[in-house]
This record gives structure tokens, C-alpha cells and sequence, in this order.
């Protein structure tokens, strides 16, 4: 029997894990840490900066994650990112103007879990990471098999109808999706809830 593949994450916890983990980390979360934090009232000019600094924290801490719940990944991935802006603004220290600081009330919004700010970032990294991982995996399926897979799990085309255009039978487009569902599971691990 074949060992079961480990995740992403499960490999980034590991001892010694491979750079090319590290960089598959980066290439996924890079792009959507920065894209957050540009969204931040005044940290536009320091958004990617402030982006790596939160990677070399994950970098760091990764090891010390432990799943408790469904979504502690990302909730885990927002609180570090968070924690990285309220330091850099108080190494900063801006003077605020006309007494407000629209960094502190977006903060606040961002890390209470259930505020739209918050369900917001949920959304947009599952979208992200989903999409990120697909293309991961695709090289792994012959172009058929990832065909089927896009046309009827991803679009939502029925399967008789995607077997028909494909000229395959039912039975090989329902596996094609149960195929590519199972690695980006394996790949995925708790970055996907």
C-alpha cells in the first residue's frame, strides 16, 4: 500500500521541509496577504513589505499551529497578519489626523470573526487558495480527466451532458471528479475547510 500523501501544511510542519514547500506557501498566501493589507486605511505604501514580514512569522511559527476547528488555519493566518499591522504602526507611530485612525477601526472589524470584514477575508482565502491549489494539482491528471473534472464540479454542467461533448461514459466523469477532489484534499490538508 501506497503512504498516504501528507499536506502542505503537515510537510511545512515537518522537521527539515522542503524549499519548494516554502515557496508553494509563498506563491498561494503571498499575493493574497498583500492584496488585504492594501486594503487597510495608510498602509497602501507598506502593504508588501508588511506581507513578507507576515510570511517570515509564518515561516516562524508555523511548527507551533495546531487545528482546534474548522477555519483555525485562515483565522490563525488573519490574527498573525493583524498582529503584524498594530506592530508596525506602533513602530511607526503616525500621527493621526483630525483624531481618527481608520487603520484601528478596520482592525477591529477584521479580527472579530463574525463581522462581514472578517467572513469577507474567509471568503476570499478559500476562492484563493482553492484556485491556487487547482492549478497545483492539474499537472498531475491527463488533460481529459481534468476536462471533465472542470466542466462538471466546477461549472456545474451535468455529468450526462459533459460525458456526451467529452464522449466519455457517466461513470468516468463522476470519477474524474472524485479524483481531483482527493488530491487537492491531500494537497489542501486544513488550508481548505
Amino acid at each position: 500500500m501506497a503512504p498516504t500523501s501528507l499536506s502542505l501544511l503537515e510537510r511545512l510542519k515537518a522537521a527539515d521541509p522542503e524549499p519548494t514547500d516554502w515557496r508553494r506557501l509563498q506563491e498561494i498566501y503571498l499575493p493574497l496577504i498583500t492584496g488585504w493589507l492594501r486594503r487597510i486605511p495608510g498602509l497602501e505604501p507598506d502593504a508588501e513589505d508588511l506581507a513578507q514580514e507576515v510570511m517570515l512569522v509564518l515561516v516562524r511559527e508555523i511548527s507551533r499551529f495546531e487545528r482546534r476547528r474548522e477555519g483555525s488555519f485562515r483565522a490563525w493566518l488573519r490574527q498573525v497578519t493583524i498582529n503584524r499591522v498594530r506592530a508596525h504602526r506602533k513602530q511607526i507611530k503616525r500621527q493621526r489626523q483630525a483624531g481618527l485612525d481608520l487603520t484601528d477601526g478596520f482592525l477591529d472589524k477584521l479580527s472579530d470573526p463574525n463581522s462581514d470584514v472578517a467572513r469577507e477575508w474567509d471568503a476570499e482565502h478559500d476562492r484563493h487558495v482553492f484556485e491556487k491549489l487547482l492549478a497545483v494539482v492539474q499537472p498531475d491528471f491527463r488533460p481529459s480527466t481534468w476536462e471533465a473534472f472542470r466542466r462538471f464540479a466546477i461549472y456545474g454542467c451535468p455529468a450526462a451532458e459533459v460525458a456526451a461533448a467529452m464522449s466519455l461514459n457517466v461513470n468516468s466523469v463522476l470519477q474524474a471528479k472524485s479524483r481531483v477532489l482527493r488530491r487537492l484534499r491531500e494537497e489542501a490538508g486544513h488550508l481548505l475547510e
